[in-house]
């Protein structure tokens, strides 16, 4: 995700040095480790519409927090700008944000286009993205609401401890 970020960015005029930028620290989380992310995306010089964006996050690993990262920016560039999209990758991203649309596909045959992919996607391509982002979406749902209740439990278990220590 990161890269097809960058990818996205550059088409759309952003210059070589103003790349993402993705800073992390380590946080314990029992015995394992879970990694903040902050994704930067600076500001374009040549559109004052593109304000960049800053984004936190957290993943198991720095690459698997800064895909949660360029995921949440490229969500963000499809539902501000998706006529921009559209022109810049002609036959990539469809028009929308999968994380709101919907498609309903016919019970007959699931494997023709149906009149709601008709309206936000021309071609193969579009569709795949289109489903490729409604995975990782619902995929992004799963985890952030996983890693909420692992910091919720982790806090009270310190709140436990912190009450066991003052007993003993």
């Amino acid at each position: 995700m990161p890269t097809l970020l960058w990818r996205v960015l550059s088409s759309m005029g952003y210059p070589e040095g103003r790349e993402p930028r993705y800073y992390w620290n380590k946080e314990p989380l029992g015995d394992e480790t879970l990694v903040g992310i902050e994704a930067v995306v600076p500001t374009s010089e040549g559109d004052p519409a593109w304000g960049g964006w800053v984004y936190e996050s957290r993943g198991a690993t720095p690459f698997h927090g800064a895909s949660r990262a360029a995921f949440a920016v490229l969500r963000d560039l499809m539902e501000r700008f998706p006529q921009e999209l559209a022109h810049a990758f002609a036959g990539v991203f469809p028009r929308g944000d999968p994380y709101t649309s919907v498609w309903d596909q016919s019970e007959v045959n699931a494997l023709e286009r149906s009149a709601d992919e008709d309206q936000h996607s021309d071609s193969t391509a579009m569709s795949a993205m289109y489903a490729l982002m409604k995975t990782y979406g619902g995929l992004e749902r799963c985890l952030g609401r996983l890693s909420g209740s692992l910091l919720t439990v982790q806090d009270e278990k310190r709140q436990l401890q912190c009450e066991f220590d003052s007993e003993v």
